[in-house]
């Protein structure tokens, strides 16, 4: 976390600005505390740890908002990023929020070239969501999603977003809910850039998407009144946002849509081989919806790595690679079904 705080301080006096830094420590840590204070860098001790980032964020805001309120109230923007992340050279200097802006989410790229695995993909998914998609999205005026880091808020939507957003370990996707449903608007920006990197090999990268699935299935009922409320205003918006949050992870997708295909097909041929014509419809739709969201997939898949072309930090992917991902999130589900309330740590306490 030290790197990124000098990088904040570096960044903001090369630009002019002033940037406050707040380090938020999820449960105790002597070293991190004992670092932290030889450099000076102001920063709060959540205890006892968990159960979500959440949780995290809306002990800060409240512990602020008792001890030094205008750190809030006069900020231009409160800004949200992981312990382990790095800002690109000119950060602030690029930084340009569009007028009217209440949120916005920066692209995010892995610091180095990823290893093969389950960290190539995990990088090309995010250039895919934050460089592609999400500013296609933007265009069109579409809800755009918060990735949990890297990202922005006015004072007034940290309070009615981040600060609000903790019924669930899915607190990003919760505070987009939140804002979106109550007239905000989130903005992706093109740049700058902040740098991050999984690290730990595929059982770190495991838990935190444990928590993904957790929260996100009991964001199904929690967030359903800002849903509603979304869709009444936009029922486009609402459909573009719910297939963004719910219908993912796309590895898990189209490993979905595969197996519905293959099934399907299966079945024709044993009822064509059977003459049973009357059986035919249903597994002969679910093939052609199936194979239908497949293609349309990959499509979008190749149209995004078409525009994202092959910087470094973007190597090609192979089968391995996928299969490896795949292991991931399957590993993912497993820990959410087993334990679905608990505080999965993406790194360890210490």
């Amino acid at each position: 976390m030290l790197p990124l705080c000098r990088d904040v301080a570096r960044e903001s006096e090369a630009a002019g600005v002033r940037a406050d830094v707040l380090v938020i420590l999820d449960g105790g840590d002597s070293a991190a505390e004992a670092a932290l204070t030889a450099e000076a860098v102001p920063f709060l001790v959540k205890a006892p740890a968990g159960p979500s980032k959440g949780k995290a964020l809306a002990f800060a805001t409240e512990r602020l908002l008792r001890t030094q309120p205008e750190l809030l109230t006069a900020a231009e923007y409160v800004m949200v990023f992981d312990a382990d992340m790095r800002l690109e050279e000119g950060f602030f200097s690029k930084l340009a929020v569009p007028e009217g802006a209440d949120a916005f989410q920066l692209p995010v790229r892995p610091s180095g070239v990823p290893l093969g695995g389950p960290a190539r993909v995990e990088a090309l998914s995010l250039a895919v969501a934050t460089r592609v998609e999400d500013r296609a999205r933007d265009a069109e005026a579409l809800p755009v999603r918060l990735r949990g880091k890297a990202m922005g808020f006015t004072p007034r939507a940290w309070m009615e977003g981040p600060a609000a957003a903790h019924r669930t370990t899915a607190e990003d996707s919760e505070a987009t809910l939140r804002l979106l449903s109550r007239g905000f608007r989130i903005r992706a920006l093109p740049e700058p850039f902040a740098f991050d990197e999984e690290s730990g090999g595929a059982e770190a990268m495991a838990r935190p998407r444990a928590r993904w699935f957790a929260g996100h299935l009991k964001l199904l009922f929690t967030a359903l009144p800002d849903l509603v409320r979304l869709a009444l205003g936009s029922p486009r918006e609402a459909f573009v946002l719910a297939a963004d949050l719910w219908l993912r992870p796309r590895a898990l997708v189209l490993c979905f849509l595969l197996l519905v295909a293959l099934a399907a097909d299966a079945t024709l041929l044993v009822l064509t081989l059977r003459r049973d014509v009357g059986a035919l419809f249903a597994p002969f739709l679910a093939s052609v919806l199936s194979k239908a969201g497949l293609v349309s997939e990959v499509l979008a898949i190749g149209a995004a790595r078409d525009a994202l072309g092959s910087p470094p930090e973007l190597p090609p992917v192979s089968a391995r690679d996928l299969l490896a991902y795949l292991a991931v999130w399957l590993a993912a589900l497993g820990r959410a079904i087993l334990s679905p309330g608990a505080w999965h740590r993406a790194r360890p306490a210490a």
